[in-house]
This record gives C-alpha cells, structure tokens and sequence, in this order.
C-alpha cells in the first residue's frame, strides 16, 4: 500500500473512532435521560401513595422502588458509556 494509502486509512480509522465517541455519548446522554424520566416516575407514584388506602399505596410505592430501580440500571449504563449525570445524579 501506497504513502497516500496509508494516510487515507488512518484518516478513516480515525473519522470512525470520532463517530463511535459520539455515538457512546448520545448512548450515555440517552441513558441518562431515561434514568430521569424514571426517576420523575418514582416521585409521582409515592406522591400518589400518600393520598391513597393502604393496599393503593403499597401497590404504589412498590412502582415507585421498581422505577428506581430501573434508574439505577440506566445511570450505570450510562456511566459503562463514559459518562453519568442526569438531573438526579
């Protein structure tokens, strides 16, 4: 391979590694987003609960822990992408 084809190969090479880190931080960017979004969720079905008959609220709060839980799950996806953050964390 030519000089010229070496140089257009790693220009190539390196065009795709700016793409694949762009890609990884919408990835993280999303993640964090829906992590949010969960969170947001967790706080309506416990402000809900307060205003409801034991077994609502129960049944409530347990959608609430599970939203969390789902937040968490989101946030350490979008820490594996490079980078955290997100309203809540």
């Amino acid at each position: 391979m030519s000089d010229l084809g070496h140089e257009e190969a790693r220009r190539l090479e390196r065009e795709r590694e700016r793409e694949r880190a762009r890609l990884r931080q919408r990835a993280a960017e999303l993640a964090a987003a829906v992590a949010d979004t969960e969170e947001q969720v967790a706080d309506t079905f416990e402000e809900m609960s307060r205003s409801r008959r034991a077994a609502d609220a129960d049944r409530l709060r347990a959608h609430a822990e599970q939203a969390r839980a789902y937040a968490a799950k989101e946030r350490d996806q979008a820490a594996s992408y490079g980078t955290g953050g997100g309203e809540h964390g």
